[in-house]
């Protein structure tokens, strides 16, 4: 089901210039701050001397592990409370100035001396300090069902194989960035986070402060992905120290190469899996065993074996996930956490198995589809994989699909390969407001915020159909603690969370509206009926009389400083259904044997997620979770130094992302879904676009040239010279 394919709300604020992000924040006698980093990556701070960054010219403060020491103990303020050192470009000082280029000056100007020890530069280095976490994520670290040896002693054919996916680095069009000040003891911060009340409990916590003293705002964010949240609150704290110290506003903005070190990474893999199949292609048994990088100050582990569990019907399945400590930047969820790298392992695996046995891969998927949760032995609320396979096949074209190593276009040999893809679908709490004013006017406020994706749009659109109201009277305000408390932005989880608190909010509102026009002599819609009202084009209408009147004229009579109403949603309760978002994407690659290059020439993707407010937003969603995954399987990694442990190419010259030439065409199929057990009947869009697309592509490459690549990124070296199938 989907509804209308608004065009998004804010376009023009963001093209004329007038949308806010944190760093523009106006703030007069404004500081800029700079952050002086550690060159080591393991050790301690023996001394700091700011001797010589105080004598440069516009230098304000200096704040350091010593100051910070003054913060509460917790998370967020463990790197600078302390003066050890857990990875190379780690911050240990940081200097406001006058200006930019006078903090940065100072900044260097600051003469460090640590007492470094040999670091752990690389997840092999330390196999043996392998450790199983207790949870990752939200879900146990290790499972089993069934009896896995039967299952795959049973088996006709085993797939046993080492996959491994690179760490990739966030990397959001806005860099992080606050601009704070202090008002006595309230301090407001303008800050990029994915949310806002989370942020203002850690700085409450911090400083020891009431959390409605603290006032946060990020209206707008230039993409989030996961990257702007606990790991960027150490060096916002850092800068709201210095405020507090001076007394003047400070600016703190990461620039690229920080990115890098401060912002998050997804973690590197090495999954190890054993795939037992029966002769007609049936699962009889999966191993999937994850290794993974963490930090050595904070542990993070995606749910990579993730989708051995969920995906396709087994009865026989083990996962396990252990992780190894490394003085590298923490990993923290990116786009598609664990689905992306684990549906490379295990769509790559089930190719193998397809190519083995002799049976299509949509049919070898078909035939292993899970009509209820494995897991959990739980029914979906919604499930339309099997139609996602058939309309992403037709639309493809793929019962014309090419024999192996068979088509050729000029140089390039063409691969078409396919995997699915899945995102669980989880749900938070909110409250929001809106609020009709008598010019007709509606306003919808709450606390969440929009990374870019659509929330500002969905919120609006919502708003505007239940209550009949033109979008173009519609405003929405996000990404501001003062208003009503919203949900954060992660998991695909915003317009799921706020539908049901959007239609309470409306539902009480259009109760009231109604109620004062049958009761009000002066309006014409008195003595009709209630169920016979409905509301469009600003007015509302009686079906059976042909009156109606304006929502204006009733607010202005009625309430003349405007009519407002709130709806609540508790956070939900364990349910007895499991939700899930599918898809089926499919890929045509062309592969240059003699140079290794592959290019993507056009990616089909269907998928079904429940209702689908907005279907020009959710492709939108959807091409940018694919072009992700494209980056993800042909060009990101981040290299780093095993002698150091520093990033090298800390910049886009060396860190490969795809541009536009590396675009293909998308064709994208909206599959409907109807899901009577989800409020709103909605799921999450943007994690799908982003899993499943890696092994589609390493597929449809072995299907051009024979060549089975098992690691990510593919590089140009692993296609040198490869032979025809």
């Amino acid at each position: 089901m989907s509804d209308t394919p608004a065009l998004r709300w804010d376009a023009a604020l963001k093209v004329t210039g007038q949308a806010m992000f944190p760093a523009e924040a106006p703030a007069g006698g404004l500081l800029h701050a700079a952050l002086v980093e550690a060159p080591i990556g393991r050790g301690e701070v023996r001394s700091l001397d700011a001797v010589e960054a105080r004598l440069t010219p516009g230098f304000a403060d200096l704040v350091s592990y010593p100051d910070a020491q003054a913060l509460a103990a917790f998370g967020p303020t463990t790197l600078i409370r302390e003066p050890l050192i857990h990875f190379p470009g780690q911050p240990v000082a940081l200097v406001a100035a006058e200006s930019l280029l006078a903090a940065h000056a100072a900044a260097r100007a600051v003469r460090v001396d640590y007492d470094a020890e040999p670091a752990v530069a690389a997840l092999d280095q330390a196999l043996d300090q392998a450790f199983a976490p207790p949870m990752v994520g939200r879900y146990p670290a290790e499972t089993t069902r069934g009896d896995l040896a039967a299952g795959l002693e049973a088996a006709h054919l085993l797939v046993r194989q080492r996959y491994a996916t690179a760490v990739n680095n966030h990397h959001p069009m806005e860099p992080h960035a606050v601009v704070c000040w202090w008002d006595g003891d309230r301090p407001t911060v303008h800050t990029s986070t994915q949310a806002v009340f989370g942020t203002r409990a850690a700085i409450a916590h911090a400083f020891g402060l009431p959390r409605e003293d603290v006032h946060v705002v990020c209206r707008f964010l230039g993409g989030g992905f996961g990257c702007k949240g606990q790991l960027w609150w150490p060096w916002m704290l850092l800068a709201m120290l210095a405020s507090r110290r001076t007394g003047r506003p400070v600016r703190l903005e990461l620039t690229r190469a920080q990115l890098f070190t401060l912002a998050g990474r997804r973690q590197e893999t090495r999954q190890d899996l054993a795939v037992g199949f029966a002769a007609d292609g049936r699962l009889t048994a999966i191993d999937h065993q994850v290794l993974a990088q963490t930090a050595t100050h904070g542990d993070y582990s995606d749910t990579t074996a993730g989708v051995s569990r969920w995906l396709y019907a087994c009865p026989n399945v083990a996962t396990a996930h252990r992780l190894v400590r490394t003085n590298e930047p923490q990993p923290i969820p990116m786009r598609a956490p664990g689905s992306a790298p684990g549906t490379f392992a295990l769509e790559s695996a089930l190719d193998e198995a397809a190519c083995a046995l002799g049976i299509d891969p949509v049919e070898l998927r078909v035939r292993n589809f899970a009509d209820h949760d494995q897991e959990t032995a739980q029914p979906w609320t919604s499930n339309n994989l099997l139609d996602c396979y058939r309309i992403g096949a037709e639309r493809f074209g793929w019962s014309r699909r090419p024999a192996p190593g068979s088509a050729r276009d000029g140089r390039w040999r063409i691969g078409w390969g396919m995997a699915s893809t899945f995102y669980p679908q989880h749900r938070q709490g909110g409250n929001a407001r809106i609020r009709l004013s008598a010019d007709g006017t509606l306003t919808v406020q709450c606390g969440t915020q929009d990374m870019g994706s659509g929330t500002y749009t969905v919120l609006a659109q919502m708003a505007s159909q239940t209550l009949g109201v033109p979008m173009s009277q519609v405003s929405v305000e996000l990404g501001d603690t003062w208003l009503p408390e919203g949900p954060f932005s992660a998991g695909s989880q915003v317009t799921s969370s706020l539908a049901p608190v959007l239609e309470m909010a409306t539902s009480r509102l259009r109760a009231t509206l109604v109620s004062a026009a049958v009761g009000d002599e002066a309006s014409p819609l008195a003595g009709q009926s209630v169920e016979d009202l409905d509301f469009a084009d600003g007015m509302i209408r009686s079906r059976a009389g042909n009156v109606a009147e304006r929502l204006s004229d009733l607010i202005a009579r009625n309430w003349p400083e405007g009519l407002e109403a709130e709806g609540q949603s508790p956070a939900p309760e364990p349910q007895a259904r499991t939700a899930m978002g599918h898809g089926a994407i499919f890929v045509e690659v062309g592969v240059d044997p003699d140079l290794g290059e592959v290019r993507v020439r056009r990616v089909g993707a269907a998928f079904a997620a429940g209702r689908i407010v907005n279907p020009l937003l959710a492709r939108s969603q959807y091409v940018g979770g694919l072009i992700g995954g494209i980056g993800m399987a042909l060009h990101e990694r981040t290299v780093t130094d095993r002698a150091s442990g520093r990033i090298l190419g800390d910049n886009f010259a060396d860190y490969l992302i795809p541009v536009h030439a590396d675009m293909p065409a998308f064709d994208i199929a909206l599959v409907q879904e109807d899901d009577p057990h989800l409020p709103g009947g909605i799921k999450g869009v943007g994690m799908l676009g982003t899993a499943g697309v890696q092994a589609a592509i390493a597929n449809a490459v072995f299907h051009a040239v024979g060549r089975r690549v098992r690691h990510l990124p593919i590089r140009i070296e692993d296609l040198l010279g490869a032979p025809a199938p």
